[in-house]
Parts: structure tokens; sequence; C-alpha cells
């Protein structure tokens, strides 16, 4: 099992020693309550990224169950997409599922199309067909926001950058996406 520690605005990580505290462990930076470190499991299917399953609880009525990150190169011309499952996770009744997304480009000058379309949509056709939370916003430098109904379609929902624009220049993302369990009453 990893360990994750929780953040409370002091950061650091390093070797875990022993101390004399009773339910502390001792950092290279201080020390912290054992408490404050919560399991990680590994999440299946993405390949190429970091992904961990993080079930906290945020203010407001919202829990993570995800976050995944990665990078992508699109070349000049082309398009770049990027697969994410919801996977096995516990929803409560009163929750929904939404998408939290953020990406930057490596150059803030930079522009991209993006789309987020509902299902694995694994070719032109597919994507041209596919329903989406929304489809080619213009984004320069960077974005986010969150979208729901994503992951209606196959549990699933495709990351679309469309780099069809330009005749020279690569683009390359960092993206980070969340699965965020929100409450919700009628």
């Amino acid at each position: 099992v990893e360990l994750l520690k929780r953040t409370n605005g002091s950061g650091g990580n390093g070797g875990v020693g022993e101390n004399g505290g009773e339910g502390m462990i001792s950092l290279e930076d201080g020390m912290m309550n054992i408490n404050d470190l919560i399991p990680l499991k590994k999440v299946s299917g993405a390949t190429g990224s970091s992904a961990s399953s993080l079930a906290s609880t945020q203010g407001g009525g919202e829990r993570i169950l995800w976050t995944k990150s990665s990078s992508l190169v699109v070349g000049a011309g082309m398009v770049g997409h990027s697969f994410i499952e919801l996977g096995s996770v516990q929803i409560e009744s009163y929750e929904t599922v939404t998408l939290r997304w953020k990406f930057d480009l490596t150059r803030e000058e930079e522009d991209i199309y993006f789309s987020i379309l509902k299902g694995i949509c694994e070719d032109k056709r597919k994507q041209r067909s596919a329903d989406a939370c929304f489809r080619s916003r213009h984004v320069k430098g960077g974005g986010g926001g969150d979208v729901s109904g994503a992951f209606a379609v196959q549990n699933a929902c495709t990351l679309v950058w469309s780099n069809e624009m330009s005749w020279f220049r690569p683009k390359t993302i960092k993206w980070t996406v969340e699965a965020v369990a929100i409450e919700w009453s009628d």
C-alpha cells in the first residue's frame, strides 16, 4: 500500500523515520501525524499517465474519486486524444460525477482546439458522430473547468486536442483530470 500525505500547507516528502511522539512519524522537513496519511491504490486503464485513486472529501459536498495526469505532443496538422475511464468507484445515490479538467500548453502564446466527447472515440469517424460535452473550444495557453455527463456513455470519455490549424508547430500539452462525486438534491 502506498501512502500519500494530506496537504495542509506544509509540503515535503522524504524518508520516514521513527521518533518518540505517539502517532507521529519523522520526515526530513519535520513531524506529522500518522492520521494525515491516506492510502492510495493504482487505477487500471491509465497507460502512460500518472493515476491514483484518492477518495478524499472536499468542502462543499464533493469527493475526489481519482486524479490522472499526463502529457501529450500533438504534431502540426494532427489531432491527439486520451481516453478517460471512470473505472470502479463507489457513487452514492445522492451524488453525481463531474469531470474536472485542466491543461497547459508548453508555450503560453500557443493555442489549440479542445473537445470532450462522451464514450471512447478511437477514430475521426467516431469523434465526428459522438455526443459531446463541448466541441472545438478555442483555448490559448491553457484552460480548465468542470463538465457533467462526461461519463454518460460507456462510463468513459475522450479528450481531444486538435492542432489541425497549425502547419508547422507541434503543441505539447500537460493535462490533469479528476473525477469528482458531488452531492446533489432535488
